[in-house]
């Protein structure tokens, strides 16, 4: 089968959407080639059978020319290809929905946005099938929604050799204000100042992307001064997907204070690495079993966060490795990104049909 993929960006140095080039080697391997439009293209290494069309948003190309590009590059490619992926880009699928209307190619597009915005739910109309991590994922209800999981490569994403031995503490995402980085800073206070836990460092890896993100961060770095927090607490700025396994392995706990929804995609990353990830989203309780109660904390509960903290620092070597085992089969069983692709290439050959 030939794939025609459209998606934001392809470049494997990127801090958010890097992850997508691998995705890309692995549906790689379920089809004769693929063919990719990109809104933007930067550092890629992927197999012979890809191509790559940028529409040049890396070079400033004018929103015009973009659009041009856009439809000159479809023209050409829809009718030599079997059926689309469109990658979180619902507003690619209306644009393509003119000419697919005499090409009639299947369409299946990913969507993990908890809210669905208009332009979403007329795509989800016209696609074949929709793809999203689970069914908690977005609120929308139809049949067309297939659950595949997050799509981890979990052999990038594999744990090292040895735990670290000092109290590092990491978060990971867009430095944005639904992503409540503001408790971890709380829950650090009260860790070092109310409990003296001087040996414990929180990590901040991520960037403001929008302008109220960058009001959003000056309001934490005054928060952490105002509160004497600046010994313990430090801003790793972004980091590329492919140096994040590294990231992961060096910390001995990962964090998220956004609840709502299912999993996020990090603290699965985290979690197939073999690190403990603290969350206010009790999706996995069951499948974590004893290890629950150390993990969980309601939403915007510094002081939860702070014990769940303290209690997974005190795990042993023993509990730490059978975390660590328990974990990585979660995700490899449920999120794997070989999943994934097999399931996009099985859901295209069905909707060919």
């Amino acid at each position: 089968m030939r794939l025609l993929i459209i998606t934001q960006k392809v470049d494997r140095e990127d801090s958010v959407l890097g992850f997508f080039h691998y995705w890309i080697s692995h549906l790689a391997e379920h089809f004769d080639t693929i063919k990719i439009i990109a809104l933007s293209v930067g550092a890629s290494d992927l197999p012979d059978n890809v191509e790559l069309f940028s529409l040049g948003k890396e070079k400033n190309a004018p929103k015009l020319l973009q659009a041009f590009r856009f439809y000159w590059y479809l023209f050409r490619i829809l009718p030599k290809v079997d059926g689309v992926f469109a990658h979180m880009a619902p507003e690619y699928v209306r644009a393509l929905y003119p000419l697919n209307v005499f090409f009639r190619r299947p369409v299946i597009m990913w969507y993990a946005h908890l809210k669905v915005s208009p332009t979403a739910r007329w795509a989800i109309k016209h696609a074949d099938f929709v793809l999203s991590p689970s069914k908690d994922s977005f609120e929308f209800d139809s049949p067309k929604v297939i659950a595949t999981g997050h799509g981890i490569d979990t052999e990038q994403f594999s744990p090292g050799l040895s735990a670290p031995t000092s109290s590092s503490i990491m978060t990971i995402s867009r430095i944005s204000k639904e992503k409540r980085i503001e408790v971890a800073i709380r829950a650090m206070k009260i860790l070092v100042k109310d409990r003296k836990r001087t040996d414990v460092r929180l990590h901040i890896f991520g960037t403001p992307l929008r302008r109220d993100d960058m009001e959003y961060e000056k309001i934490l770095r005054a928060l952490v001064v105002a509160n004497h927090l600046r010994e313990f607490i430090t801003w790793e700025g972004p980091v590329a997907n492919k140096d994040a396994p590294t990231v992961y392995r060096s910390h001995q706990i990962f964090i998220r204070m956004q609840g709502g929804g299912g999993f996020g995609k990090t603290e699965l990353e985290a979690m197939s690495t073999g690190i403990p990830a603290i969350t206010p989203t009790p999706v996995y309780k069951n499948d974590l079993g004893k290890f629950a109660d150390d993990l969980f904390f309601p939403e915007d509960d510094a002081r939860g966060l702070a014990y769940c903290i303290t209690r997974v620092l005190s795990w042993g070597s023993a509990r730490r490795a059978e975390y660590s085992k328990l974990s990585r089969e979660i995700v490899k069983n449920k999120h794997d990104v070989r999943h994934v692709a097999s399931e996009i290439a099985r859901l295209l050959e069905k909707a060919r049909r």
